[in-house]
């Protein structure tokens, strides 16, 4: 795909990143909205996987609607190319922010609610039948969250995302080894516990202002240090971390609903408003797609963040 060449009712203007399974375009439509094109790498075209990976995200965003999410915008085979089309934000990648410094109490705890419920809703999707639908989005980190201009987080790529009955190979390590979960490592079968442990290292590391994990160390059998150790938090925060930590997913929380709820009580305790607007400042400068969709895959590690 080039620059300046037309696909349905997008015009492509200009590359944006090219990342370790798909590349980034942006484009306008035909009211000039931004929009964010994002292709299968030309040279992974024969990769079986990468091409299901592909598939079954564009199955996700098409499907659901939700505040933090990013929203789908149109889907299709335009000249050849296989084209998922998304909503443009102008805001800031979770890790941008993360790489300038730790973020407030009130502000952290904002951004965990929000993804807290996105995942949620994922989780609690059903078919047509009424039936669980146990869809995962696989690859919560930091670079697949979205600050925008309101103090909003929204959640993005679901290149690793799976469900019951889903095309996947079995025992792939899905996700970035600073983020999986114990069972995930193991290649044991998962549920919607694994995102939340992943969303508690990244709570931890918005707290404490650094990695938690090495970024190539997928070992979970270490104790995870306290965050009092780096900064003063609420014990209902600390608790709430450390459950969703836990090595074993039954001691974790049943579900990210109940973490939402846990999230907001303490974040409302710490000014709502004034985090919102923090965030929202924070995230002015224009979007950083490459921080977002980094020369690294779902399983390639990250990098460290800055303390």
């Amino acid at each position: 795909m080039l620059s300046g060449e037309v696909l349905q009712r997008f015009h492509v203007k200009r590359p944006l990143a090219r990342g370790g399974m798909g590349e980034l375009w942006l484009a306008d439509d035909e009211q000039h909205h931004d929009v964010v094109l994002k292709t299968v790498r030309d040279d992974l075209l024969d990769d079986v996987e990468v091409r299901r990976c592909f598939r079954r995200e564009i199955a996700v965003t098409a499907s659901v609607h939700h505040e933090h999410i990013v929203h789908h915008v149109a889907h299709g085979q335009w000249s050849g190319v296989e084209v998922l089309a998304l909503e443009h934000i102008e805001g800031s990648s979770l890790a941008e922010l993360l790489d300038r410094a730790p973020l407030p109490l009130g502000a952290a705890l904002c951004v965990a609610d929000d993804i807290a419920r996105a995942l949620a809703y994922l989780h609690a999707l059903k078919n047509y039948q009424g039936e669980p639908l146990e869809v995962i989005h696989g690859d919560v980190s930091p670079q697949n969250v979205l600050i925008d201009h309101h103090g909003k987080a929204l959640v993005i790529d679901f290149g690793g995302v799976t469900w019951r009955g889903a095309d996947v190979t079995p025992g792939m390590l899905v996700g970035k080894p600073g983020y999986v979960s114990p069972e995930q490592t193991r290649g044991e079968p998962l549920d919607g516990r694994s995102d939340q442990y992943a969303l508690g290292v990244v709570l931890w590391e918005m707290l404490a202002g650094q990695a938690l994990f090495e970024t190539d160390d997928v070992r979970r059998d270490l104790p995870v240090p306290p965050l009092s150790r780096y900064v003063a938090v609420p014990y209902v925060v600390e608790a709430a971390v450390v459950r969703m930590l836990a090595e074993d997913r039954e001691a974790r929380f049943p579900d990210l609903a109940e973490v939402a709820d846990v999230l907001a009580g303490a974040a409302w305790a710490h000014g709502v408003d004034d985090a919102r607007a923090w965030l929202g400042a924070r995230a002015q400068a224009p979007l950083l797609l490459d921080d977002v969709f980094e020369e690294e895959g779902p399983g390639e590690p990250t990098k460290p963040m800055r303390p």
